[in-house]
């Protein structure tokens, strides 16, 4: 028999109370990783879109040609203009 705080816990409710311990820091650890992975995905994404739109202010303003343009920044310059030919 154990003791904690004045009341006695057999040895198997002791073990029960670990193991439930153990699942639930276990489980807000994965959450917390995939929340990490998430974020660094994020990040990046961010990343490779703001060059993007970058290279599509390059090609407006002449100082590269559509050859040069990444496939997202093709996909940004085509839904600009779509928008462009909506909005007239």
């Amino acid at each position: 028999m154990l003791l904690e705080a004045g009341r006695e816990i057999t040895a198997e409710l002791a073990y029960v109370c670990f193991f439930v311990t153990i699942m639930c820091h276990s489980f807000s650890e994965e959450i917390g990783m995939s929340y990490d992975k998430r974020y660094v995905a994020q990040k990046r994404q961010r990343r490779r879109r703001k060059t993007a739109k970058a290279k599509v202010k390059l090609y407006e303003q002449g100082k590269l040609p559509h050859d040069k343009l990444p496939a997202l920044a093709k996909k940004f310059l085509t839904r600009k203009m779509r928008a462009l030919s909506k909005a007239e």
